[in-house]
């Protein structure tokens, strides 16, 4: 990101005014028109806003009761005029003759509404529309009540009609007020013409000494840091040496390595316009640590090792310092929000159980942050008056405060891309909150009615270079048939096995929304359980197996765009490297498909307590807890359709990613041979969740293989890679070859997964990432128990 800052009024206004814009000016005539108009609104705005506002009714003439002595200012009548701006609420029916009448009478009427429902759980009015009218339109202007939901203006989207149109804008289109408004500063440096020398890596030595000043000034160890001394250890040494850790050349590499492996599976900063040399320092210091975390193993293990270990570093310091800066307060700046979550995602994926856990305390203090600003909660008519009420007219008019009055196409394209890297930073908001729940078993902060956005926009538009080729692309997606479509649109399509247009990160939202539904409602089945209401509310089955069949559906939409069978797919020829990236592919639609079925089936912190685990979610397992989950393992999972689903996607997921040769072909583990090692390293995967998902489909294939059949009678001799190898191809072949869930019935020997565990446990064994070498310390408990061995 570049050096300035977004607008102060600020994140979300670009996100939550979802409407297309005109095109800017292409002459000075133009242009001159432009202002006159500009001019002459602000006038008739200025020429009304010393009268007072008119009474609720929008009917008196008279100004009320005035104090003695004081004269009396008479109010110009509304009586008779044209009441163009009705109250779309369902049961309100009023309307008024001017914009900011129905403004105040929403924000007196309904604010009370907004802020008493709570964010954290699913109101009872969206998953009756989620899941059983299929025919309401939810964005219409006049939606209707219907059934037992009011879909108002007011329920789950902007009180605005205009609350879900296109915020990518178009040169065809109307320009709002709200683009007038408009301050042209922002983080990211924008021109018209990209410089071929990838100005997203390239960092200056200016840039680097900024940095290395950061660090050396600002990032200072305490008593009780975990990376003690390691600052110095740092910055000893030469550090104009290109092999030093944090040396130029080696800083590059970092940033490099982010845009390499990272990027593509969270693009929420915008690649083409990207300059390291003018980003603000902390994002681009997460940058770095995100990259050094994920350099390839072509640079040696010595060099991987200091890059894990400097990113630990960074990570270390980076919270406090993002914390102590000015631009951390809401509304908060864009930069801010792009720091915070790729932190987060470090923290939690690449780090250290420490880091770990910080993240996971702090994961709310990023979503309220956003929250304040209105980046998720999107009330654009609560929170932002249109232009021209009261409350905009007495704003200041000094020097500060003044807006800028003509629009340049640069400036145009500055907005559409802060409007579009707002909306993906509350999507990737969202889906770190669903899918590590899901994952780790931490509760849920987010719902998924609290996401009023547009799904992200096309990948060629966001991979477009000027803002003349947007414009360009735009038409030709309109002229193929192409709509933006929203988050509540594209889950509800997906939910009813229609199809949905969107590119990849867009379905990671959607299966986000998926797995949020699920657990929410899981969340309600537990709660009403102990109450014994549970029939009342017609079981859980009944949304369960519309949501596992949503799950296949998504992964068969995915297919299908991937496959381009679609015949208006249209994005992947204007990708810049004009083709699709396969493992990110396989992240969004191999990893999440298996989750999701995994974790609807299977409570996961149960199997790690059941594997003996002494240590969760921050608390110790005590002998009542471990005696606890074992009985809900034995006696009312494993035994249950539930548990050989969960198991079924486990085999099926584990196959794929340990045994693709066999599990792809028609090849046998006999005709493959004993081998080596399998080809897939959890410590060179560059995917932020396929090496935990692959540790929670053991622990799932273990769990139901142990409860059911117990230790193993006569283990075989597995001493070396090779018979650990061969042993896992055989049950994975044997056991993870049926055909459906049920087939799992009669298989004998389900838990000589034994083999499995053995290579799995020494992959963890030697990963970058704590916590899966505290996975592989839990796998080899695992191994003892099956061989009957007391742990």
């Amino acid at each position: 990101m570049g050096a300035h800052t977004a607008a102060s009024t600020g994140l979300m206004a670009t996100v939550k005014n979802e409407t297309s814009y005109k095109s800017p000016p292409s002459s000075l005539s133009d242009l001159s028109q432009h202002e006159g108009e500009v001019r002459g609104r602000r006038q008739d705005r200025e020429s009304t806003s010393t009268a007072k506002a008119e009474d609720e009714n929008d009917d008196n003439g008279d100004g009320g009761d005035v104090l003695p002595g004081k004269p009396r200012k008479r109010k110009r009548s509304r009586k008779g005029l044209e009441k163009n701006f009705p109250c779309t609420h369902h049961d309100c029916g009023k309307s008024y003759s001017r914009a900011e009448h129905l403004y105040r009478h929403q924000l007196n009427r309904f604010e009370s509404e907004a802020h008493d429902r709570s964010p954290y759980a699913l109101p009872e009015d969206f998953t009756t529309w989620l899941f059983n009218e299929p025919q309401l339109n939810l964005f219409a202007p006049d939606a209707q009540r219907q059934g037992s939901m009011s879909l108002g203006a007011s329920t789950f989207m902007d009180e605005s009609s205009n609350a879900f149109r296109p915020t990518s804008g178009s040169f065809d289109d109307t320009m709002n007020d709200h683009f007038d408004r408009l301050v042209p500063q922002h983080p990211m440096s924008v021109t018209s013409i990209v410089d071929p020398a990838q100005t997203y890596a390239t960092l200056s030595e200016d840039k680097w000494q900024q940095l290395l000043e950061l660090i050396e000034m600002r990032f200072n160890e305490t008593d009780h840091a975990p990376v003690k001394n390691q600052k110095q250890n740092l910055l000893q040494g030469n550090r104009d040496e290109s092999s030093h850790v944090l040396s130029l050349p080696m800083m590059q590499t970092y940033i490099s390595s982010y845009w390499t492996h990272f990027h593509r599976q969270m693009p929420i900063l915008h690649k083409p316009t990207f300059s390291a040399d003018k980003a603000q320092n902390l994002l681009l210091v997460a940058i770095v640590a995100i990259g050094a975390s994920c350099l390839d193993k072509l640079h040696g293990l010595t060099v991987t090792q200091q890059g894990a270990e400097l990113s630990n570093f960074l990570a270390w310091h980076l919270r406090g310092e993002i914390f102590k800066d000015r631009d951390f307060t809401a509304p908060a700046k864009l930069w801010v929000f792009q720091a915070l979550l790729l932190l987060e995602i470090y923290e939690k994926m690449y780090s250290t159980r420490l880091l770990h856990e910080r993240a996971h305390i702090h994961h709310a203090t990023t979503l309220t942050l956003m929250r304040r600003g209105k980046t998720l909660i999107g009330r654009s008519a609560s929170d932002s008056p249109p232009a021209g009420t009261i409350e905009s007219a007495a704003l200041p008019t000094n020097e500060e405060h003044k807006q800028p009055q003509s629009h340049t196409p640069d400036q145009w394209w500055k907005h559409w891309i802060t409007s579009e890297a707002t909306r993906r930073v509350a999507f990737a908001a969202f889906i770190i909150d669903s899918i590590h729940t899901t994952m780790f078993g931490h509760s849920a902060t987010m719902v998924a009615h609290e996401m009023k956005l547009q799904l992200p926009c096309d990948e060629s538009l966001w991979s477009a270079t000027s803002g003349a080729e947007v414009g360009r692309i735009e038409n030709m997606l309109k002229e193929s048939g192409h709509k933006p479509i929203s988050f509540f649109d594209g889950l509800k399509n997906t939910l009813n096995s229609k199809f949905v247009r969107t590119n990849s990160f867009g379905r990671t939202a959607l299966m986000a929304g998926l797995l949020s539904v699920s657990w929410h409602m899981n969340q309600r089945d537990l709660q009403v359980r102990s109450l014994g209401a549970l029939k009342a509310l017609g079981g859980k089955d009944i949304w369960r197996g519309t949501l596992t069949k949503a799950f296949d559906f998504w992964k068969s939409d995915f297919d299908q765009s991937v496959n381009h069978t679609n015949p208006t797919s249209f994005s992947s020829s204007y990708h810049p490297a004009g083709k699709v990236d396969e493992e990110n592919i396989f992240e969004s639609r191999t990893v999440l498909h298996h989750l999701a079925h995994m974790a609807t089936h299977v409570d996961i912190v149960s199997c790690q307590i059941f594997a003996k685990a002494k240590r969760l979610l921050g608390r110790t397992t005590l002998p009542l807890d471990y005696t606890n989950a074992r009985k809900r393992i034995i006696e009312h999972w494993a035994p249950r359709p539930s548990a050989r689903d969960a198991t079924f996607y486990a085999l099926k997921f584990l196959a794929q990613v340990l045994t693709p040769d066999t599990a792809n072909s028609k090849r046998s583990a006999t005709e493959a041979g004993m081998g080596g090692p399998t080809s897939y390293s959890a410590r060179d995967d560059f995917l932020i969740n396929r090496p935990w998902v692959v540790y929670v489909a053991a622990l799932i294939v273990w769990s139901y293989g142990y409860a059911l059949d117990g230790p193993i009678r006569s283990p075989r001799d597995l001493d070396t890679p090779e018979q650990q190898t061969y042993d896992m191809r055989l049950f994975l072949e044997r056991v993870g070859g049926v055909e459906t869930p049920e087939d799992l019935i009669g298989t004998p020997d389900r838990n000589a997964c034994m083999g499995m565990l053995y290579i799995l446990q020494a992959m963890f064994e030697n990963c970058r990432w704590e916590l899966l070498r505290e996975g592989s310390m839990l796998l080899g408990n695992c191994i003892k128990m099956l061989q009957d061995l007391e742990v």
